[in-house]
């Protein structure tokens, strides 16, 4: 039952994550500019978890280790929007999360090599399916605009989304095996993260001597409260949840529901059509959310061996 609900909670996660454009663009059009956008994403997120934290009487009191450690891993996960958002003025979006996407299969690989966990041919396959649908989903290489004739794709661009494949990695897997938090309520986590990833913006503008956009109607205060609460709040909430419930390498490769969420939205909302690499894409993300299933359920009937420390 456990495994299931972190099936469940990592779905919603990276579904939940998809709705960022459906907020965001409407603020950007309205004037906003995005490093304000990025900073009352995670402001007004970290408020509404603070009074919720708040009224349901949950101390906020943590460690100077736990605080530190809490930091360290906000810096990955603000670094990793900063920098996929920023690759987007390099390269286009869909190649942008295609590449992105790597970072399941990093996860897997660090979850191997420093932290000796068997990958089953499930995941295996799951991974391989999932970035192949993500990579039809996004329209595959030849929706580049910003590349070339040759199809060459701008380096500087290039390098900052395969640092994002890094730094989304490194987070997921800290959020997991970092032991000075692997015992703080996952509410709590959450809002350090959201107030910590606000801090880094809102220093981010500062430095960068860029103006502070003021939200300029009820319109665009409905948008950045949307914004904060379902792809911010919620997604990130559910996200470190699932990580401790099923696992960094499962967590990841659920993440291929981000960018269908994206592309569906994107139908729904902005009137973008589906072709048949997209509708392909989508059966190959469905199949690998299938395999992934299948390897927990798997996971879960097996007997508990002697070295099992059980769930």
């Amino acid at each position: 039952m456990k495994k299931f609900k972190g099936l469940l909670l990592a779905i919603i996660s990276s579904a939940t994550f998809g709705f960022i454009p459906l907020f965001s663009i409407p603020l950007l059009k309205n004037g906003v500019g995005l490093d304000s956008v990025c900073f009352y994403r995670f402001f007004f997120s970290a408020l509404i978890m603070g009074i919720f934290l708040t009224i349901k009487k949950i101390s906020l009191k943590v460690t100077f280790r736990e605080f530190v450690s809490l930091f360290f891993l906000t810096v990955f996960y603000a670094a990793t929007s900063m920098f996929l958002t920023g690759s987007y003025q390099y390269i286009p979006s869909g190649i942008a999360t295609t590449i992105h996407f790597l970072y399941p299969v990093l996860v897997a690989v660090f979850m191997i090599l420093f932290f000796r966990e068997k990958v089953s041919g499930e995941k295996i396959s799951a991974i391989i399916l999932a970035i192949a649908g993500v990579y039809f989903l996004c329209g595959g290489w030849t929706g580049s605009t910003s590349a070339d004739a040759a199809g060459a794709i701008p380096l500087k661009g290039l390098l900052m989304v395969l640092l994002t494949v890094f730094t989304y990695a490194s987070y997921i897997v800290g959020v997991n095996k970092t032991p000075a938090i692997n015992h703080i309520n996952g509410m709590k986590m959450t809002f350090y993260v959201l107030v910590d990833s606000a801090f880094i913006f809102l220093c981010n503008i500062l430095v960068k001597g860029a103006r502070f956009d003021m939200l300029p109607d009820g319109g665009a205060w409905a948008n950045a409260l949307a914004l904060a609460l379902l792809p911010t709040l919620i997604s990130d909430l559910t996200l470190i949840y699932a990580i401790h419930m099923i696992g960094s390498t499962t967590t990841a490769i659920l993440g291929c529901m981000e960018p269908l969420t994206a592309v569906i939205m994107g139908i729904i909302f902005f009137g973008e059509r589906l072709d048949l690499p997209q509708g392909a894409g989508m059966a190959l993300i469905f199949v690998a959310v299938f395999l992934v299933i299948l390897a927990q359920r798997k996971t879960s009937e097996r007997p508990p061996s002697k070295g099992d420390k059980g769930i």
